[in-house]
């Protein structure tokens, strides 16, 4: 699974030392992009009561978290709260403010980067340029502003957020959804690697497999990769891997098809147990 260029960062341990990521290799050439895991580890779901209390444990950790959608900085940041804990949100692309603001007051999951706000910041060299500390520790997420007595001391850069209520993600879905479109959560079973459907009922190459409580089904359309991620559907190890597809469900001959809209990467229900993948 590969890191998409706006997470392809480093993320450890809170006590092991993470190095600004270089650009190039001494000859010149690019490194190769880092997995998600070595970025940011697996997926962590947390209460945000215990990010809120021990949250500077998950510093640069990726997690996925619940709470009510509120204003901190109108205009610039959000906040999320549960009960007496609470963590600024800050979008992670510019212009996208407008479209999670629109969730003030609603109950959701939010995924995304935890960061400790820094006291004072200064401007240092890196990468050929001079920029504020935060910028030059995680190179593709925003600044982080200086910390403020009346804010959280704990941020969330948001990669997706999730109205738990309507079941869609507002930003990728801009406040909409398509009639007769579908958004189901399953493991990701890569080409068919565990032979839940007939290969003859593949229709495309690129074809993939989604395995939700409803029943294998054959994913078009899309690759198994969004946001900060991508699977590989030749790798049996991204099979522990779960998605949230959305988009619009045919059956035809007894195998059902989604013809996908989005992807994204979420940690496996609470509720859930792995399927096996035979060989």
């Amino acid at each position: 699974m590969r890191l998409g260029p706006a997470l392809a960062l480093a993320l450890v341990m809170p006590q092991v030392p993470v190095p600004s990521p270089p650009i190039l290799e001494p000859d010149g050439r690019r490194q190769p992009p880092v997995t998600i895991e070595e970025a940011y580890g697996p997926l962590q779901v947390v209460d945000l009561e215990e990010l809120g209390y021990s949250g500077r444990g998950y510093h640069r950790r990726l997690v996925q978290t619940r709470g009510v959608v509120s204003d901190l900085e109108p205009g610039r940041y959000l906040r999320l709260d549960q009960g007496s804990a609470r963590v600024m949100l800050i979008p992670l692309e510019d212009g996208t403010y407008d479209d999670y603001a629109r969730m003030r007051g609603m109950d959701v999951d939010v995924t995304g980067v935890v960061r400790v706000l820094p006291a004072r910041q200064e401007s240092i060299p890196c990468r050929g340029t001079r920029v504020l500390e935060s910028k030059c520790e995680d190179w593709d997420l925003p600044v982080l502003p200086d910390a403020q007595y009346k804010w959280p001391p704990l941020s969330l850069t948001v990669v997706k957020m999730m109205d738990r209520g309507a079941g869609r993600d507002r930003r990728a879905a801009g406040g909409s959804r398509s009639a007769g479109e579908e958004t189901l959560t399953g493991q990701f079973r890569g080409a068919n690697l565990c032979r839940d459907l007939p290969m003859e009922s593949r229709r495309d190459p690129a074809d993939w497999v989604l395995l939700p409580p409803e029943g294998p089904m054959w994913v078009t359309g899309r690759r198994p990769a969004g946001r900060g991620f991508a699977l590989d559907p030749a790798y049996r190890g991204d099979t522990s891997r779960w998605l949230e597809v959305g988009g619009k469900v045919e059956v035809v001959g007894g195998v059902r098809y989604l013809k996908a809209g989005k992807v994204a990467l979420v940690a496996r229900p609470k509720e859930a147990e792995p399927a096996p993948c035979p060989r």
